[in-house]
């Protein structure tokens, strides 16, 4: 990853979101539509990006982290429009990974031993470190965030829901603003979670917490008519299983 980029996470949450040549032109199209700058460049090449200003002054991105780290200092908008109209392209599928979800429970008397798809903590602050390791390896590579309660922090608070993104043309988008917007420190108390289709029966379903991506997996795409109930904490265009089978497949 790019050392100046400020990223919180040594691995690259989105990588194989852009495994295949198409997915990362769409991530280009997307970031450079993002950064409205004239006379910048973006270019997909193999194994990440280059971005060239208007000067002509060149920078290799090897993530996405970097990628968009690089736009956000060269001056772009702080926190641009979430671009829910937009499709730059779809993102690749991403195969099975074999994580599992885990839920976090914040509670003063908290017992030390826990079954290990349930994460107990006593304070906020244990709770935040928890994030913090489900966010970087080795961590991420064994577990996501599948659910949070007990925290009194905002950022352990619901997410608003973001419609809009309801075709697989309209990954990128989302993906490229998200982390725009987490860098920028916009999910810092404010927690942000999305389901974006990334092909006809597949879909991804991301969550930022405290800065930090805590899930960012490939789900099995519902029915339309199988929508999440608004009592269930809703879900958008179908694709989001009830959180109690939340799972990557």
């Amino acid at each position: 990853m790019c050392g100046a980029c400020g990223d919180r996470t040594p691995a690259d949450w989105a990588r194989p979101l852009y495994a295949g040549p198409g997915a990362r032109s769409a991530l280009a199209a997307a970031a450079l539509a993002l950064a409205a700058r004239p006379g910048l460049r973006v270019a997909a090449r193999p194994g990440g990006w280059l971005v060239t200003g208007p000067t002509g002054a060149a920078t290799a991105c090897p993530t996405l982290t970097a990628l968009v780290a690089a736009l956000r200092r060269g001056s772009g908008p702080a926190l641009p429009e979430l671009p829910v109209a937009r499709g730059s392209g779809a993102l690749s599928v991403p195969a099975p990974d074999g994580r599992r979800g885990v839920r976090l429970r914040a509670v003063a008397d908290a017992q030390a031993a826990a079954p290990e798809d349930r994460w107990t903590v006593r304070t906020d602050a244990e709770a935040l470190a928890a994030l913090g390791a489900l966010a970087e390896p080795p961590g991420s590579l064994r577990h996501y965030l599948a659910g949070i309660s007990g925290v009194t922090a905002p950022w352990g608070g619901s997410p608003r829901p973001v419609p809009g993104f309801d075709a697989p043309e309209r990954a990128s988008d989302l993906v490229v603003w998200a982390e725009w917007a987490r860098q920028s420190g916009a999910f810092d108390a404010d927690p942000f979670a999305a389901t974006c289709p990334l092909d006809g029966t597949t879909c991804l379903d991301l969550e930022i917490r405290a800065g930090y991506v805590v899930r960012a997996v490939r789900l099995l795409r519902l029915p339309q008519s199988c929508a999440r109930p608004a009592f269930l904490g809703g879900g958008l265009d179908g694709c989001r299983p009830s959180d109690a089978i939340l799972r990557a497949i």
